[in-house]
Order: structure tokens, then C-alpha cells, then sequence
């Protein structure tokens, strides 16, 4: 998930997402957790106002579009029971696998331990990412509750496993003293994560260790059941007051019956409404609704789950969760992860008091008694001063980027850079007919499975995540991925369905994680596969790949207007570039504010915990704008599901993905002696090493704050 959109429910991301690709080991997250966890990759922050092979192809030329799957029937129907049936077939075959484990007689060996372990592992995540993804997509509101009863008992039973004794003993038993690399790091990582689970606990507190686990599961599933399901909205019966808006907006909002015109609270409706509408009470209306969803019901749930972490912190040995969250990550500790929220925060002091002034100076334009910018206000004034000093008009670049088009172009970039072919898959069923499937080829050999389903409907995840599905075993089965995204859609628009520049670096960003999993597949340990790594690094390769949303040396090669044919020229990228700097410290601010408050939620006495008045003080500590009456901004922040207390590992990962792009500064971003190294380097390491020596390895060094520093003060 890409940091810019902090009130998505992770599935993430992510969630990132991630819905564990992991064993969930520890516990089930949606989004990045811990060490060998892995994230539905992951959903993202508050979108920031925008803030060696040869190559199957020339270089130089563009690739040819990849040719749309056909368009499919109606979905597959699937009773509720049979798909439960087939979840915990798959939890099944795990446990049968945990037992040929535990019946191994002769001495303990990488084969006859290891690799049966293993496979326990690869069906008790096919079970995982089965039911994370299906509980957030599919049209069936019953199969959705089964998908979330599967993932109820597939936590069940990791928590179980994670507490057995028997089977850290059996691990531990195995000599790896002369095993290679990857075996060395499969037993190291997994014999840490049974410790963190509590493994070597007496057996009362082991038990109430597994009780707390099925607990929190539960009360997670219901946050996100309850953010997913809660879309509001604010009618309009003048349409006089949908001054300012695009056309092909209006024309896809048409008046019901009663003349009434709904705006609802999902993103194709909120962003656009709130970057270009000119009435300002209408953009307040629609902020306050969007800022509370989930209120009644997730604030005790929220209480509730932030109870359970606290105490099982405690009985691990930690001081809070926030301690407990990130003991197995780049930044330790709770103490550590504050000091990185004040040191970006004070980085970023300077650069946002300029962007507030100039915000604050179009508002007065239009209210000269104005004091003061609220956040409802952020997206339509930003885009003012984009359009008056920058001569950047968001309307009109959007004229550059219909859904299709955008997409085709995307595929095109990374079939170059990656030296990938993407081929349509005909008889594939996916769960509604929209979803578009393709294999990912190279030089006729399929490396993996892409899923695309990217427009809103009914009671579908809300934002955009990469979901992984399948984990890429060698000789057992490739890696498959779904790109879940909430894009404009040509069918219900019945036109070129624009997007917004930022929807265009989301798609980016997320497609990032895609590729990741896809090339980070080829491992023989399910734990290694995909996206992998420590989960404050799973962002930076996907922030880092939104830089070729905004290049015009990648832009060319699919940005046209969708009237004229025009390219889009050089000289409307570099303004893009020039107003993207503006806001970037608001943004940054912003998101420590985020930061702040998840990490504080997770370090207070949760029984004394004032959910609103700590979101308060984080706001006023660290936002540069002031709390909105009537909000609840946190009820819908799903990552305080997904992440928890570790949602400043957004801004650690743009850290890393500044510096991850100074190996571009010389050839560009398609050069692919540059492009492969980095797939070979870092993608396709999966989590094979740790993070910092995957850097290392592409980079040539250890990673610093060098590049990120330039960043905020140019």
C-alpha cells in the first residue's frame, strides 16, 4: 500500500494487507507485521496531496500493449459451505503435515523436519491468503463470512502451532551447520518468531497466550468487516453546487428519481469531490462523513484489541506492544521509532510553514477573514495553488490518463524494464467477471500469476492493496497475486474513466508489490517467497517505483490526451514535478501526526485510554492543520489493524526508497542494466537476507538519510 491514504482498512497492503503471507506466526495482521510475516501488501496512508538479461524487446522501443483478456461470464458460483469446505481442506492438509512432523523417529534432518515443516507452512498460507483476499472481494456476502470463519480458524490454528513445543524442539534439533545460506536464516527466523510467540512460556500462560490470539483475530475482522461495509454519503438536489467539478464526474453522477445526486464516501467519489468542488460547506459535509466512518461500532473494538496487545506484550516480556511490534524489525523499539517520528517531523518544520502560508494565502482570497486552513480544505486549496503558481490544473492532467490506456502503459513499462511478457488467461475463474488475469511470462517460461481487479463495487475492499494468493514454492507452485484497487471505471463512467495523477501512482505503487511477490517467488522456503523482508522495508521498492509515475521519460510512452492523441509534453511533467514538491511538508507532518498517534494508542494504559483525545494531541503536536468537529478520523484507520503501532515505518521506507533511487540518477529509469540488477537484487531476494544487506548488495553501500534530506529541502 503506498503512504498517502492512512484511513484505508488494510486487508496491505498493507496489508501490506497483508492478510499475513506469512504463517501469521504471531498473530494474523492485514498488513506488515513481523519478521518472516508478511504483509496483504499492504493498503496505504492518506494519498499525500499531491505531495542481467538482455531485454525480450529493444530498450529503446516501446513493447507491444499486452492484449486484454477476454471478457468473462458471470462469475463462478460457489455456495458458502463448499467454499468453507475448501479453506479447511487446505488447514487440513497443514495439520497432517504439523503431525508428520511431530512423528519423525530418526534423527532430526533439513529433509525429514525441515521441508515437511515447510509444507505445513505453504498450505496453511494458501489457506490464509485464500480467505484474507476473499473476505474483502468477493460479490457473495456469505462466502465473505466463510472467508473471514477460515481465516478465524486458520489463526487458530497457527496460534496453536506457534505455542508447541514439541515442534520448536523438533526445529531446533536440526544440525545446520553445513546447510546453505537460506536454511541457515529459515531456522534462525523461525526458531525467534515460536520465542516471540511465546514457545518457551509455562503452559498456563501458553494458553493464555493462544486465547488472546483467537481473540484478537476476531475483534480485527470485525473492524475491518465494519469500516468495509460502512459507506456514507451527502445528496445534492442543486446542481448548481457541483460547481467546479470535471464533467465526465457529473456525467457519471446522475440525479435519482427525486433528483437527489449522491456522493458517497468511496474514493472515486471523495478525493475528486474534495480536490475540485467549490462549495465549501458541501466538502465539509463530505469530510465529516468520511472522517467518522466506523465510529459507533470500531471505537470499543478498537479498545478492546489495543487491551489484548497490551497484555500480550506483557506476557512476552515487553514493556508495551509498541516494544513487542517491532523487536524483529529495521527500527527497534518504541523509544527508537519516537525519535525517528521527532527527527522527520523537526525535517519537515521548516518546509511546511511554507506550504501552510501559501495555502492559507489562496483561502483568504476567497475568505478574507480566514485564520486558519482546515483539512477538508487541503486537497481543493493545494490544487488552487498547484494551478495558479505552478500551472499545474489537476483537470486537466487528468485528460491525460484514462483507466485502459494508463493501465496498457503500465504493463508496457514493466514487460521492459523487467524483461516480462504478459499473456491473457482465457479459462481462468476468477471471483467476479471484472477481474482481469494474466501469467507472467519470460522467454516462454511462466514465473507467476497476476489478478487485476481494479474498480469499485458493493462491499469490496475500499482502497488499493496487493493481495498475495499463492506463495511461490520451487517445484511445488509459482507465486499469484491479485492488485485490488478502487480505479475509475470506463463501463460505469461509460467514457474514458480519467484518472487523477495520484490514482496513477498509486497504480504504480501497488503493481510495485506485484512484482515483488511475483519475482521474489523462487525460493524453496515458504517463509523467503515473495515480500518477504522485515516489514518497515516491505514499502520502500513500491515507493520507490511511483517515481516512474512521474517521469516523462516513462510517461511518454502511455500518457495521451484521451481527446486529441497529444503526448503529454515535457514541459506539463516538470510543472507536475515542481507542484509535487509543494505540500511536501504538510504531507510529511501529516503523516507523523499518523505515526504519532498509532504509536501512542500502543504505549498508554489501554484502560485509561481516551481514543479521540489522544488523536487530539498526536493532531496538535504534530499536524499542521486543527482537529475537525465531528470526526473520528481513527474508527477508519485500518492500520491500526495492519500495522499498529508501526505506521512511521511508511516514512522509514520512503527513507530507503530515496536512496534506492540515487542508483537511477545517472541512466535513468530505463536503463535495464540498472532495472535488472535491481529485480535480481532486491525483488527477486525475496527474504532471503535481511533487508540492509539487500540494499547493500544494490547499492553498492549501507543505506542513509542523505538522499531523503535533499528530498525535503529542495
Amino acid at each position: 500500500m503506498r503512504a498517502g491514504n492512512a484511513d484505508a482498512s488494510g486487508p496491505d497492503l498493507l496489508g501490506v494487507v497483508i492478510m499475513m503471507r506469512k504463517l501469521s506466526v504471531l498473530f494474523v495482521l492485514l498488513a506488515a507485521c513481523g519478521g518472516s510475516s508478511k504483509p496483504p501488501v499492504v493498503a496505504q496512508p492518506e494519498p499525500p496531496p499531491t505531495p542481467p538479461t538482455p531485454p525480450s524487446e529493444p530498450p529503446n522501443e516501446k513493447p507491444p500493449t499486452p492484449e486484454p483478456p477476454p471478457a468473462k461470464p458471470e462469475e463462478p458460483v460457489v455456495s458458502d459451505a463448499q467454499w468453507l469446505s475448501d479453506c479447511r481442506a487446505l488447514i487440513q492438509q497443514a495439520q497432517a503435515q504439523r503431525q508428520a512432523v511431530l512423528d519423525v523417529k530418526d534423527k532430526r534432518t533439513i529433509e525429514n523436519t525441515f521441508v515437511t515443516f515447510n509444507e505445513m507452512h505453504r498450505f496453511a498460507n494458501n489457506a490464509a491468503e485464500l480467505a484474507g483476499l476473499t473476505s474483502e472481494v468477493h460479490p457473495n456476502a456469505k462466502v465473505r463470512d466463510a472467508a473471514r470463519t477460515c481465516t478465524r480458524e486458520h489463526s487458530a490454528f497457527i496460534a496453536e502451532l506457534m505455542l508447541d513445543k514439541r515442534l520448536y524442539d523438533a526445529l531446533a534439533a536440526v544440525d545446520v551447520s553445513k546447510a546453505d545460506p537460506a536454511t541457515k536464516r529459515f531456522a534462525k527466523v523461525w526458531l525467534r518468531d515460536f520465542k516471540r510467540a511465546g514457545v518457551t512460556l509455562d503452559d498456563k500462560k501458553r494458553a493464555r497466550i493462544k486465547q488472546l490470539a483467537d481473540e484478537i483475530t476476531t475483534v480485527e475482522s470485525d473492524i475491518q468487516k465494519n469500516t468495509a461495509e460502512d459507506t456514507r454519503f451527502i445528496e445534492i438536489t442543486d446542481k448548481a453546487r457541483l460547481d467546479g467539478m470535471p464533467a465526465d464526474w457529473i456525467a457519471a453522477h446522475k440525479p435519482d428519481d427525486k433528483g437527489a445526486i449522491k456522493v458517497t464516501t468511496d474514493y472515486p467519489d471523495v478525493y475528486p469531490f474534495l480536490t475540485y468542488a467549490n462549495d465549501d460547506e458541501l466538502r465539509k459535509q463530505l469530510y465529516v462523513k468520511f472522517r467518522s466512518r466506523g465510529d459507533d461500532k470500531n471505537e470499543p473494538l478498537l479498545g478492546k484489541l489495543f487491551t489484548l496487545r497490551a497484555e500480550k506484550a506483557k506476557l512476552l516480556g515487553f514493556k508495551d506492544w509498541a516494544d513487542y511490534q517491532s523487536d524483529d524489525k529495521m527500527l527497534r523499539g518504541g523509544k527508537a521509532a519516537q525519535q525517528f517520528i521527532d527527527k522527520i517531523s523537526a525535517l519537515a518544520d521548516k518546509r511546511a510553514k511554507q506550504d501552510m502560508a501559501e495555502l492559507l494565502e489562496a483561502l483568504k482570497k476567497r475568505d478574507p477573514k480566514a485564520t486558519k486552513v482546515g483539512d477538508w480544505q487541503w486537497l481543493y486549496l493545494q490544487n488552487l495553488v498547484k494551478k495558479d503558481k505552478y500551472a499545474v490544473d489537476a483537470s486537466l492532467v487528468r485528460n491525460y490518463f484514462p483507466f485502459e490506456q494508463t493501465l496498457a502503459g503500465l504493463l508496457a513499462i514493466t514487460s521492459q524494464i523487467y524483461d516480462v511478457q504478459y499473456q491473457p488467461v482465457a479459462d481462468a475463474k476468477p471471483w467476479h467477471r471484472d477481474v482481469k488475469v494474466y501469467d507472467v511470462m519470460r522467454k516462454g517460461e511462466k514465473l507467476g500469476r497476476i489478478y487485476l481487479d481494479m474498480h469499485p463495487r458493493a462491499d469490496k475492499y475500499k482502497h488499493a492493496a496487493m493481495f498475495p494468493m499463492q506463495d511461490g514454492v520451487i517445484g511445488k507452485q509459482l507465486p499469484e497475486a491479485a492488485l485490488v484497487c478502487n480505479f475509475p471505471d470506463p463501463k460505469v463512467d461509460k467514457g474514458p474513466a480519467l484518472m487523477e495523477h495520484a490514482d496513477v501512482v498509486t497504480m504504480f505503487h501497488e503493481f510495485g508489490h506485484l512484482m515483488h511477490h511475483v519475482f521474489g517467488g523462487n525460493q524453496r522456503w515458504v517463509s523467503q517467497s515473495g515480500v518477504a523482508t522485515e516489514a518497515d522495508f516491505v514499502e520502500a521498492p513500491s515507493q520507490m517505483f511511483e517515481e516512474w509515475g512521474w517521469s516523462h521519460e516513462t510517461l511518454s510512452k502511455f500518457a495521451k490526451h484521451h481527446e486529441t492523441g497529444e503526448v503529454i509534453k515535457p514541459e506539463l511533467v516538470e510543472k507536475m514535478q515542481k507542484a509535487r514538491k509543494f505540500g511536501a511538508g504538510l504531507y510529511t507532518k501529516q503523516q507523523m501526526f499518523y505515526a504519532a498517534m498509532s504509536l501512542w494508542y500502543h504505549q498508554r494504559d489501554p484502560k485509561k485510554l481516551d481514543q479521540l483525545a489522544v488523536a487530539k494531541q498526536a493532531q496538535a503536536k504534530y499536524s499542521p492543520f486543527p482537529y475537525t468537529e465531528g470526526t473520528k478520523f481513527h474508527t477508519s484507520f485500518g492500520h491500526l489493524v495492519g500495522y499498529s503501532s508501526m505506521y512511521y515505518t511508511y516514512m522509514w521506507s520512503l527513507v530507503i526508497a530515496k536512496d534506492l533511487l540515487t542508483a537511477f540518477e545517472k541512466k535513468g529509469l530505463l536503463d535495464t542494466d540498472t532495472t535488472f540488477k535491481y529485480r535480481d537484487r532486491i525483488m527477486a531476494a525475496g527474504g532471503t537476507k535481511d533487508a540492509a544487506d539487500l540494499v547493500k548488495d544494490f547499492l553498492g553501500r549501507k543505506y542513509d538519510f542523505k538522499a531523503y534530506e535533499r528530498y525535503l529541502a529542495d
